[in-house]
């Protein structure tokens, strides 16, 4: 088996995002104008996906710089603690009923872990601290995290729906994460 790297697992995630707005695009040039200029088209299922495929690019990615971060501080002498190395890698600990460690995935915030992950790549780096969590970006992440959350878990039929100006916020959430990520790199 031929062996895959994280820049193909980047691409891959940032090609799903790219095919999703386009399948948006497409879905809405396809609808109907009526009388007043409003469009009616059928774009529910891309805006759904294009939503979950944001934020699994931001996942993708935030993991990706943590590792990379961690291993820069090793190679380069820079102190990082064993919870630190865990916490980058998802790992959690636990004992079992034997009184025996058990590794187990963490569970952990995407707001934190993106924090995190850019603190790491600052350390790194030896740059000085840069996130500013007041832009819009941040604030337009933390609600796609909420409507993520909500089509991944609905209730009512309305918690599929994902209106025009979610998705903008989506967008701008992406857009925002790689242009911050843009200025670390």
């Amino acid at each position: 088996m031929e062996e895959r790297t994280t820049q193909e697992l980047i691409e891959t995630l940032e090609d799903d995002v790219r095919r999703c707005h386009d399948g948006l695009l497409q879905s809405i040039d396809d609808g109907k104008v009526d009388n007043e200029g409003c469009v009616d088209a059928d774009y529910e299922f891309h805006a759904r996906q294009l939503i979950r495929s944001i934020l699994a690019y931001i996942e993708g990615v935030t993991f990706s710089v943590k590792v990379s971060a961690v291993a820069k501080c090793l190679d380069r002498g820079i102190e990082i603690s064993d919870q630190e190395r865990y916490m980058a890698v998802e790992v959690d600990c636990d004992l079992n009923d034997k009184g025996e460690i058990i590794e187990r995935p963490a569970k952990i915030r995407l707001p934190g872990n993106i924090r995190f992950a850019f603190s790491l790549l600052e350390r790194s780096e030896r740059l000085d601290p840069e996130f500013d969590p007041s832009q819009e970006w941040w604030s337009a992440l933390r609600d796609t995290i909420r409507i993520r959350n909500r089509l991944m878990h609905p209730q009512l039929p309305g918690d599929l729906d994902v209106s025009g100006d979610e998705i903008v916020r989506g967008l701008k959430a992406k857009q925002g994460f790689d242009d911050v990520l843009a200025n670390y790199i």
